[in-house]
């Protein structure tokens, strides 16, 4: 005599399954985020790195353009060439790192912290340094043309290449 199966079980089981091993769907930019992180990748393009710490890291050369690192913590880190053009890095605390020929055309660094940060070279311009700390930063040979700034005399300017430009809106546009 043949056993008739109920078919319902089985479907349901099947279901069930399925649904037990589905997992959220990753964005590529979060995958590669922490693959960033892990110090896999130097690209981490348009990212969003917000609140994450980063201190003490070295990332020379990384790419880092639209990169969200809005109040992270890159203090004492080595990022010696990196690009930050458009990214935004407000409030971040960027306290004594080496950023030497570091590329924030247009970034937006207003309020981020970057006493004893070494800039020399670093091409600033277009750049947001609204309320930033630049108590002690190393300066010679910045380009800080069209980067709106409070000035509080601290700074030598005399070594630092400026412009009277108006400022940008290349990051919205995408032509950085």
């Amino acid at each position: 005599m043949n056993k008739a199966t109920n078919p319902i079980p089985i479907a349901l089981a099947v279901v069930v399954i399925a649904l037990g091993t589905s997992a959220p769907a990753r964005s590529q930019t979060e995958d590669l985020a922490e693959r960033f992180l892990r110090g896999e990748v130097r690209n981490c393009q348009g990212c969003n790195l917000a609140q994450t710490n980063l201190s003490k890291t070295i990332r020379k050369n990384a790419r880092l353009r639209q990169t969200n690192l809005r109040g992270a913590n890159l203090s004492e880190s080595n990022f010696e060439g990196a690009y930050f053009t458009c990214a935004r890095l407000n409030d971040a605390n960027l306290s004594n790192s080496n950023f030497i020929f570091a590329n924030f055309v247009d970034a937006d660094l207003a309020g981020a912290n970057l006493a004893g940060a070494d800039l020399r070279y670093a091409d600033l311009s277009g750049a947001d340094l609204t309320g930033a700390n630049l108590s002690g930063a190393k300066l010679d040979g910045a380009k800080l043309w069209d980067a709106a700034t409070i000035y509080d005399g601290s700074q030598d300017l005399d070594r630092i290449e400026r412009s009277p430009k108006t400022a940008r809106l290349r990051c919205e546009a995408g032509d950085s």
